[in-house]
């Protein structure tokens, strides 16, 4: 049955995905305003993102004035605001109010004590994160912000440029592509019910499955940073992690062929499965070493608690979501006489 999956077929299927538009987001240009009141404090935070002494050009540090004197934003991709209070100065408030009104997605980070109230967000504002210092170790939290705020094309320009990003941009990209297949498992597993249908989307399932965690390791190559043509990338990745490993646990996703039954561990398969290739991916593309088999196994047995918690509650927003047809319930039979 994982004949199906055989690597020139594969490639062909991958293609259909338009990497090259993948690729252009990557290297696409972008200009995101880094603002604070102090000019100082608005260049020391764009150092601190390029992860250099000198700020990447297309991050530009500003002060209020000059942030509310942009009201085109032609170019402007989105915006980070800096404040040593929870609650924005006179002047941050009007270049933030400038900016929203400009539809420039806003993030706002809060430097100094956290209290109760001070990560909550603002009007105007699409995320906050609260760091104790202006230092490297508050990147993270900005990161995360980051990421919940900005568009996923730019966050992916953006991990590509700005090297302290991309721990945050690559967990993001694997926890959305986990999810993305285990919803599609989901989904798939509902209609397998239907016994006719049960093995021709099994196997599309392979290819489907297999192919989103191979874009995925792609973006994940080009958040890292890495260089080369589509092919040799992902030839790479499949260097790195296995393609025999990539169609063994495709190949799980047979296990759906159990009528009912089989949905939460296939479901679970898929996350879980997804979530071991991209680590193992994460890892060869930010420190250059290759995994062992075993190495990547871990992380597939690292990751199948977390893929049964979230396949149980898909399974319990889909038996809300359709109480009247529930595929989770056998039908009783009719009482006799």
């Amino acid at each position: 049955m994982t004949s199906v999956l055989k690597l020139p077929h594969l490639w062909r299927t991958l293609k259909e995905a338009d990497l090259a538009a993948i690729r252009r987001d990557a290297d696409r240009r972008f200009e995101v305003l880094v603002v604070a009141e102090e000019a100082a404090d608005a260049a020391r935070l764009a150092e601190m993102l390029t992860g250099a002494d000198r700020a990447h050009p297309w991050l530009v540090p500003s002060t209020p004035d000059g942030a509310r004197d942009r009201m085109a934003p032609a170019g402007l991709d989105a915006a980070i605001l800096l404040s040593r209070s929870e609650d924005l100065s006179p002047s941050l408030a009007a270049a933030r109010d400038a900016l929203h009104g400009a539809g420039v997605p806003l993030v706002t980070v809060v430097c100094g004590a956290a209290t109760a109230t001070s990560s909550v967000v603002r009007p105007g504002e699409a995320a906050r994160a609260v760091v104790p210092a202006l230092d490297t170790q508050g990147v993270p939290a900005i990161a995360e912000a980051i990421v919940s705020a900005f568009d996923p094309a730019l966050r992916l320009a953006l991990a590509r440029q700005l090297p302290p990003l991309r721990p945050a941009m690559v967990t993001a990209l694997i926890d959305e592509a986990a999810k993305a297949n285990a919803t599609y498992a989901l989904t798939t597993g509902l209609a397998e019910v239907v016994p006719v249908l049960d093995l021709p989307l099994n196997l599309a399932d392979m290819v489907v499955l297999t192919k989103n965690q191979l874009i995925m390791s792609y973006k994940i190559a080009l958040a890292s940073g890495k260089k080369g043509q589509p092919r040799e990338l992902i030839g790479e990745v499949m260097g790195v992690i296995g393609g025999g490993f990539l169609f063994r646990q495709a190949a799980r996703q047979l296990v759906g062929l159990v009528p009912v039954a089989g949905i939460v561990p296939k479901v679970a398969m898929a996350y879980a499965g997804t979530w071991a290739v991209g680590r193992a991916v994460a890892v060869w593309a930010s420190e250059g070493r290759r995994l062992t088999p075993a190495a990547v196994r871990r992380f597939y047995r690292e990751a199948w608690g977390r893929g049964k918690t979230v396949a149980r509650a898909m399974g319990a927003q889909a038996r809300r979501a359709a109480p009247k047809r529930s595929w989770f319930r056998r039908k009783r039979p009719a009482p006799r006489g």
